[in-house]
This record gives structure tokens, sequence and C-alpha cells, in this order.
């Protein structure tokens, strides 16, 4: 399974657990989770879209997608376009950042190690 695949695999999953939620959140404390919890989805969105850059695999057109389609979802379900923007952006400075800390000669054995981590992730939602 390429890095892309699990990517769009784990993007899928959370977009369907914000969609099982949402049905939930009639009260303004479940409104405040779900605001709360499309914030932590596009953060991450943005840390797999910067990692996803450092480690190569998929291509700038393939990244792109993936953001809007993230991006699409999340407003549909409820999510401020600019808020959306707004995490997914803070959690692409915060993986670059990251990122930068890791030396050069290093960066390969790590995104191997991540790539690993989400092959498994994506198989456990797929099963």
């Amino acid at each position: 399974m390429s890095l892309a695949t699990g990517l769009q695999t784990l993007s899928m999953a959370g977009v369907l657990m914000l969609i099982s939620l949402s049905g939930q959140a009639q009260e303004p404390s479940h409104q405040m989770m779900m605001s709360n919890m499309h914030a932590q989805l596009a953060n991450f969105g943005g840390s797999m879209h910067t990692t996803a850059k450092v480690c190569g695999g998929s291509s700038d057109e393939q990244l792109a997608e993936q953001k809007e389609k993230q991006r699409a979802l999340s407003i549909q379900n409820g999510m401020d376009a600019a808020a959306f923007d707004k995490a997914f952006n803070a959690g692409a400075s915060e993986a670059k950042a990251k990122w930068a800390t890791i030396p050069a000669s290093e960066r390969q054995a790590k995104c191997n190690e991540f790539k690993q981590e989400m092959e498994g992730l994506a198989q456990q939602f797929t099963q």
C-alpha cells in the first residue's frame, strides 16, 4: 500500500467518524466536541500532507487533491472553511518544523518507519 493510499484511507476513516458523530451534535457540548474534532482532523491532515511531501510517494497534484477532498468533506460536515485552512496550515507548519530538526541522514529511515506505521493503521481501518 502506498503512502498516498494510506493517508487517503486514514482521512476517510476520520471523516466517517465525523459523520457518525455529527448526528449526536445537538447540545452545545457536543457541538464543541465536534468543532474540536474537525480541527484536530484538519491539523492531522496538514501534518500528513507535509510528511508526504518530505517522504515522497505522492505528487503535488495528488496531495492537493487529497487536501481538497478533506476540506470539502469537513465543510460538508459543518466545519468553517477558514477554520479548516487555519488548522490544516497549523498542522503543516508544525510538521515542517519537526522534520527540520531531523538530520538529512536520518530522514529516510524516519520516512520508512512512518510509512510502515501508516500502512499498519490503514490495514486496521480496512479490516
